[in-house]
């Protein structure tokens, strides 16, 4: 009768430990870009239902409501502040953002979309429309740093390794990376 020694099952073990260590980080990271291409589709979705609308009345709208477009998200969680209507799920929180005209700040009119709960939660995408401090329509990849849903994670653990961006700079309340 033959069979398996101890030290034959316990390098079986460690050499299956040792690739499970390999592959999950690989693995996350693979979830998570799927979860940011789901998310970066529904930012396009929405940045094109607010140009039809700006097409159409000359400004951009302040609610999903005013917009042709059919998200079923119902919650209200906000991962910005100041955003000027709200519709999220467990996972991510989309926002209109447009700037009431009486103030001076320079984002006239943008879409921001963050990471609710998980590992990279305070992570997102934000979009800015022509007329904003940017000048044209620009898409970023962001990591929130203060204020609401704030990313805990080492700086560029998102935009950087998830999804490949480059560092733009800091603004005081969010790191903003370019898109690849």
């Amino acid at each position: 009768m033959k069979g398996f020694t101890l030290i034959e099952l316990l390098v079986v073990v460690l050499i299956i430990g040792i690739l499970s260590a390999v592959a999950l980080p690989q693995y996350t990271k693979a979830v998570e870009k799927s979860r940011a291409a789901q998310a970066f589709a529904v930012l396009k979705s929405v940045a094109e239902a607010q140009q039809s609308y700006y097409m159409a009345n000359g400004t951009y709208a302040k609610f999903f409501d005013e917009l042709d477009i059919d998200l079923p998200w119902s919650g209200t969680e906000k991962w910005y502040n100041q955003g000027s209507d709200t519709r999220s799920n467990e996972e991510w929180s989309v926002q209109l953002y447009r700037v009431n005209e009486n103030t001076n700040y320079p984002i006239t009119s943008g879409i921001y979309i963050g990471r609710l709960s998980g590992r990279y939660k305070g992570g997102g995408f934000g979009y800015f429309f022509e007329g904003s401090t940017y000048g044209s329509q620009r898409m970023v990849c962001v990591e929130r740093t203060n204020s609401g849903v704030v990313f805990t994670r080492p700086a560029g653990d998102y935009c950087e390794r998830v999804v490949g961006g480059k560092l733009l700079g800091n603004t005081g309340w969010v790191r903003e990376y370019t898109l690849p």
